[in-house]
């Protein structure tokens, strides 16, 4: 199973929607995932108490877990000992020995060559097993291909993200015993959306979805399982990281998982639509009017 459990929406308001999973499905959340052989937890310290909320879970160990550090949540990022506390804090909060992973929230935090020293400090010291970093552009997946020391590659990418495509990411990152994660693969929700419901700040994007919707019907497929089997189609991506906001949500997306309609599908002439797709379109934190 290549899907990974993103849990922002255990501890805060997210998404297009703004939605939070409520506490009592957590549970049942977590339940679901393992009995579908989901067996790995994107989180972080800034994701409210999405942690603790992790940590309450009485088979909490079943997973893999991957947590997340910034320089913004450091007085001193170049202090070992604040770093440490901060990384102890995370594991106090999930009631775990050792992160499988822990990956910088921040691209640019790979310029800090004592915060990144430090870093391997702890990890040698047993805090994490796996060192990587969340990027949001392609030149900072560049730079994280690059570094020896990052083995975890945490990306954006969807139907219509061609960035990573242009610069070859995915084979170069193989090439480099690089495991790559995606996220962002429904556009925080709004692909999913029927064109009325579009914000006005992303009205840019009705014309593309139109495409996605003509393509659809013609197969006779659900929009979920046309996006989701996107991403499952590309070889090199190790895990689909997908963001839910309910148990059914959830249960939706291990059905579309295992659609089987669409392995013979070639997504290419469809994607050959969507190359000159703006920055400000596919990048959520670009929005303005979110």
């Amino acid at each position: 199973m290549k899907l990974c459990l993103g849990t922002v929406q255990f501890g805060l308001n997210y998404g297009i929607e703004k939605k939070k999973i409520e506490t009592n499905e957590i549970n049942k959340i977590l339940i679901t995932a393992l009995e579908n052989e989901i067996k790995i937890l994107d989180t972080a310290q800034n994701y409210g108490d999405s942690e603790k909320l992790i940590g309450n879970f009485e088979k909490r160990n079943y997973f893999k877990i991957i947590s997340k550090v910034s320089s913004d949540s450091l007085n001193n990022m170049n202090d070992l000992r604040e770093l440490e506390i901060l990384l102890q804090n995370s594991m106090n909060n999930l009631k775990i020995p050792s992160l499988d992973g822990l990956l910088l929230h921040k691209g640019e935090d790979l310029k800090n060559k004592v915060f990144l020293k430090n870093l391997n400090i702890l990890k040698q010291n047993g805090y994490f097993q796996n060192f990587g970093v969340s990027i949001y552009s392609p030149e900072e997946a560049i730079i994280a291909l690059e570094l020896e020391d990052i083995s975890y590659i945490q990306v954006p990418y969807n139907i219509l993200d061609t960035r990573l495509d242009k610069i070859n990411f995915f084979e170069k990152a193989k090439k480099n015993n690089k495991t790559i994660f995606v996220r962002s693969i429904f556009l925080q929700g709004v692909l999913l959306k029927e064109n009325s419901k579009y914000p006005k700040f992303l009205e840019p994007l009705k014309a593309y979805n139109q495409l996605i919707e003509n393509e659809i019907k013609e197969i006779g497929c659900t929009k979920l399982d046309f996006l989701l089997n996107f991403i499952k189609s590309i070889k090199e991506i190790d895990y689909i990281i997908v963001g839910i906001d309910s148990l059914k949500n959830l249960e939706e997306i291990i059905r579309a998982y295992n659609y089987s309609g669409l392995e013979a599908y070639n997504y290419n002439n469809l994607r050959s639509n969507f190359i000159n797709i703006s920055e400000d379109i596919l990048n959520p934190s670009l929005w303005r009017g979110c």
